[in-house]
């Protein structure tokens, strides 16, 4: 990546709400009373075009705000940081210059405008949960930890909730539980709450009330400009419609207000069979689910997945079924009678639990310390095309799942009717996909393996797989071009997935809050908007 002096010395024209001035990052940081002696350095940088300069913007957020919100390379507050990331691929293949842990939005305001002064790139860490190298942690640049921005304080109406950036979803869960409330959010415990949300949000309660980006009431974010702005659905609009599903393109958003909903414990757990004599049956099961049942009883939720298990050598099937109405014991919700009928099931973990604990639950599937791929595609429900996916998907896994450490899965969702219609409220989000009428299969690779020299060979198959997968649905007339930004790999493109019409509205909005283009240049990790993260 080449970072363009010009865009920061050029004294652009600048849109609302940002004025001229900000094209001087130093000059606003004076201004915001930052008094460092470094920011004369800087300056000088700055004036002799002399490149980027990441150790003197780790030193200079150390002289402002203190050794105990930022580590540098080489201190075991650094290392810890460090290992708190969910892959590998960002926890031993990434290694940021620092490590800065803000407080309040004031706060990430000084670091960006400190990253534009020195020209630093920045990635953004809320739970550390995406699985590519980059995706939240900056390579040789500063990565700013959310670490200390964690509150969850729900209105005194109860009908909202105010959440920090840095929390990840059992923590939300568990505060929220007190007061026996819940909120849209997302269904394994450790994920963070800013990535979700940004990327679109798939809930137990999606059903009801569709995404959690259709969810959120109110975000406070800092521009790139360091301006900090609120948004919502009367305020700055545009914007408001671009967070939802636009990812991390705009700003960093340092608060959400969420709507908040009375809920007690949730009914759900895993079900798991031996998989070559429940797949049938169990695919006719979602398919049913997806074209009645989701519709007929909207407070389901249902995730159904295909995986090999190589201490057992042996695939299995799992099914974890959720429902918002908690059951008499020993009783199930009729919505899901196909999917418990089906015979010789080796494990069922289901009963009425605290959400919370079906987020725990589901994470156990998700552990830490390993390499980690996603890869999405989507398509039309039909029977046969996900039998011939699946018997796909286990010819090309097979080879390589001796592999150290290899958990591979092939997962279906359904993107239900009563979903897709939640998702056009408050104007519609940017996934291109609200108001639908047909239910969606979204269909997900997922493995997780240990040894980097697996790599190509894994990245590979998982290539071959979705291109063979989504020629099979294109042949048939049941492909579908959405991509879900949180279940994307780095060599896809979500954003162009949502429709050229969405993302040239992307664009624009972009353009407006962030004419400088500091989250296209400096923060590019992620997905952005000219493009995947990785070419394959």
């Amino acid at each position: 990546m080449i970072f363009r002096w010009w865009w920061i010395l050029s004294g652009l024209a600048l849109s609302a709400p940002e004025a001229a001035s900000s094209s001087d990052p130093i000059a606003l940081l004076r201004k915001k009373g930052v008094t460092s002696d470094r920011l004369d350095e800087i300056s000088l940088g700055l004036k002799a075009n002399d490149g980027c300069f990441c150790s003197l913007a780790c030193d200079t957020l150390t002289s402002i705000f203190g050794g105990d919100s930022v580590y540098i390379a080489g201190q075991e507050s650094y290392e810890t940081s460090q290992s708190s990331f969910w892959s590998q691929h960002q926890s031993r293949d990434v290694r940021p210059r620092c490590f800065v842990y803000p407080t309040d939005a004031e706060d990430v305001s000084v670091v960006v405008l400190l990253a534009r002064a020195t020209q630093c790139p920045f990635a953004v860490k809320g739970g550390g949960h995406t699985p590519f190298k980059g995706g939240s942690n900056s390579n040789g640049g500063v990565t700013i930890d959310f670490g200390h921005m964690k509150h969850v304080i729900p209105s005194v109406d109860r009908k909202s909730v105010s959440i920090g950036p840095g929390n990840t979803w059992v923590e939300v869960y568990t505060t929220l539980e007190k007061f026996n409330l819940s909120t849209v959010g997302g269904r394994a415990a450790s994920v963070g709450v800013g990535g979700l949300i940004l990327g679109g949000g798939i809930s137990f309660f999606s059903g009801q009330y569709g995404c959690t980006c259709d969810n959120i009431i109110e975000y406070e974010i800092v521009l790139g400009s360091g301006e900090i702005v609120t948004v919502d659905s009367n305020t700055n609009t545009d914007l408001f419609w671009a967070l939802r599903g636009g990812g991390s393109n705009f700003g960093i958003v340092t608060r959400f207000v969420v709507n908040a909903f009375e809920q007690g414990p949730l009914w759900g757990g895993t079900i798991v069979w031996e998989m070559h004599s429940s797949k049938a049956p169990l695919i006719d099961a979602i398919v049913k689910y997806a074209e009645e049942g989701s519709s007929k009883d909207p407070k389901g939720a249902l995730i159904l997945s295909y995986a090999y298990v190589q201490k057992h050598q042996m695939w299995v099937s799992v099914a974890q079924a959720h429902h918002a109405v908690p059951q008499s014991q020993g009783k199930h919700p009729e919505v899901f009678d196909d999917i418990v009928g089906v015979k010789n099931a080796f494990h069922d973990s289901t009963g009425n639990k605290p959400y919370s604990d079906h987020s725990i639950e589901i994470d156990a599937a998700n552990p830490v310390g390993l390499r980690q791929s996603y890869w999405v595609f989507t398509t039309y429900v039909d029977k046969q095309l996900a039998l011939d996916i699946l018997d796909l998907y286990e010819k090309e896994v097979n080879p390589i799942r001796n592999l150290t450490g290899i958990v591979p899965a092939l997962i279906y969702q359904v993107l239900t009717v009563p979903q897709l219609k939640a998702m056009t409220r408050n104007g519609g989000n940017a996934l291109g996909i609200g108001g639908g009428k047909k239910p969606l299969f979204l269909i997900q690779l997922a493995v997780m393996w240990m040894l980097e020299s697996d790599d190509k060979v894994v990245l590979t198959t998982m290539s071959k797989i979705l291109s063979r997968s989504q020629e099979l649905a294109r042949e048939r007339g049941l492909d579908h071009p959405f991509l879900y930004m949180n279940y994307a790999s780095q060599f896809q493109d979500p954003i162009a997935s949502y429709g050229a019409e969405n993302k040239a509205r992307l664009v624009e909005v972009s353009k407006k809050y962030d004419p400088q283009g500091v989250f296209q240049n400096l923060n590019p990790g992620h997905f952005k908007l000219d493009g995947p993260p990785v070419q394959w």
